[in-house]
């Protein structure tokens, strides 16, 4: 296999498809094939493939698998301009200005990844979708955790739109999109969350914002298609737990703060926190008219902040991660966050104080 391209246009499309292979095991590698001037570089685990179409200034046709890190990392440092690439079934040479590398091809020794997409392919809002990802996946479960359900995110169709969930447990997180109708109705699926994770990257990598999202969803698989990308992963094939019976109509306690300033009051009393591993909660002493935010440790000191808020219901005092508390403010939509309480025992409502297309559950912890 022979070609040129173009350093930086090589280096993005490895760095891409390079995030698929898993980093556990045999060294990950990503699969190079040339036909014609159309290049595609390829990553890939057992659940998840990344595919870059790439065009290039093509010689002759080939295949050539190499270590994914290595071939990223050296391309990446070369100066720019045109990269000469020349492969055969042992190695591939790289030469960039007056650089020459060597590498090492890897056997084809894994399984293809089969697609069996059985979907309508739908082209949805690439900034609606982008931000919803965002506003969901932190709370997603780690993939070590015990129940595989919760590391994946719920897909939903719900009144024409589509309805996004993930919990870990402490927290559950809900995104509803109006009129991005991907699943058939009352269609549920389970998307793993390290999949999506990829996938907003991707969407966040873009430069040109109105690339259209194409989205295709079966009965085992998940297709994303973003300009010249193509991401295809694995369903969950479990059942999601009903989360529906944890919401509630309505709350005796609403907090609305400005956002801006309750994020960085948070994140500053998160340094504190963080100082000592046994302090884990963030207080707050709500009343009328004022919120005050503290932390204290005995080890290490104390920081307290007074922001200004427009409180409904009786004094209260309630306390958070203050990790998780901030996911979920990050993740409201408008000016201000609404924020919603029974009991100090009970899970809090975060939202947007302008609508109800978020909503972020969090448990509070005991101090």
């Amino acid at each position: 296999m022979k070609f040129h391209c173009e350093k930086n246009a090589l280096f993005e499309a490895l760095n891409i498809a390079g995030r698929a292979p898993s980093r556990s095991g045999m060294t990950p590698g990503v699969r190079l094939s040339l036909e014609g001037a159309n290049l595609q570089i390829s990553g890939k685990d057992s659940d998840l493939l990344i595919e870059v179409s790439l065009q290039v200034m093509g010689i002759e046709d080939g295949t050539v698998i190499l270590p994914s890190a290595l071939t990223t990392n050296l391309i990446k440092s070369l100066p720019e301009g045109l990269v000469e690439f020349t492969s055969d079934d042992s190695s591939a040479e790289v030469i960039g200005s007056r650089s020459k590398f060597i590498i090492q091809t890897l056997l084809d020794i894994e399984p293809p990844f089969v697609k069996s997409p059985s979907g309508d392919m739908v082209t949805v809002n690439e900034e609606s979708f982008k931000e919803g990802l965002r506003q969901v996946i932190r709370a997603a479960a780690k993939d070590d955790a015990r129940d595989v359900m919760y590391t994946g995110v719920l897909f939903a169709a719900i009144d024409g739109g589509l309805r996004m969930v993930a919990t870990d447990g402490m927290r559950l997180a809900i995104r509803d999109i109006a009129g991005m109708n991907v699943l058939g109705a009352e269609a549920e699926v389970i998307v793993p969350a390290r999949a999506l994770s990829e996938l907003e990257k991707v969407l966040s990598y873009q430069q040109n914002p109105s690339n259209h999202l194409s989205v295709e969803i079966g009965s085992k698989d998940a297709i994303f298609n973003i300009g010249d990308i193509s991401l295809t992963t694995r369903l969950i094939e479990e059942k999601y737990r009903d989360y529906r019976q944890i919401l509630q109509a309505s709350y005796p306690r609403r907090l609305i703060v400005e956002k801006k300033a309750f994020l960085e009051s948070v994140r500053r009393l998160r340094i504190m926190a963080k100082e000592n591993r046994e302090v884990t909660h963030l207080r707050m002493d709500i009343e009328e008219g004022s919120v005050k935010l503290s932390v204290r440790s005995p080890q290490v000191g104390q920081a307290t902040e007074d922001i200004d808020g427009i409180f409904v219901g009786e004094s209260f005092t309630i306390a958070f991660d203050p990790d998780l508390l901030l996911d979920g403010a990050e993740g409201v939509a408008s000016e201000t966050v609404a924020m919603e309480f029974t009991e100090m025992n009970k899970a809090a409502c975060i939202s947007n104080s302008d609508d109800n297309s978020y909503t972020y559950l969090l448990m509070p912890i005991r101090f």
